[in-house]
């Protein structure tokens, strides 16, 4: 009786490892769809980050830069 168990277990252990069709079908969607929702994410930060900068640039602009220089001159 023990090593009818032991089997039927087995058995019953390998068929729930088979891949399903289905199964896989249902992960790539979920995949996909949250590769594309991370992908939404990161341009909505790219977006956020690029109008901060047009308000408050990080790099100086051309007309403090000639400033600089004028100033750099006549020190």
């Amino acid at each position: 009786m023990g090593i009818r168990l032991l089997i039927f277990m087995c058995l019953i252990i390998m068929i729930s490892a088979l891949p399903n069709r289905e199964h896989r079908n249902r992960r790539d969607v979920m995949d996909t769809m949250k590769h594309a929702w991370d992908e939404v994410v990161k341009t909505f930060n790219d977006a956020g980050d690029a109008v901060v900068h047009v308000f408050k640039p990080t790099e100086k602009s051309i007309i403090d830069k000639m400033a600089d220089g004028i100033k750099g001159l006549t020190n």
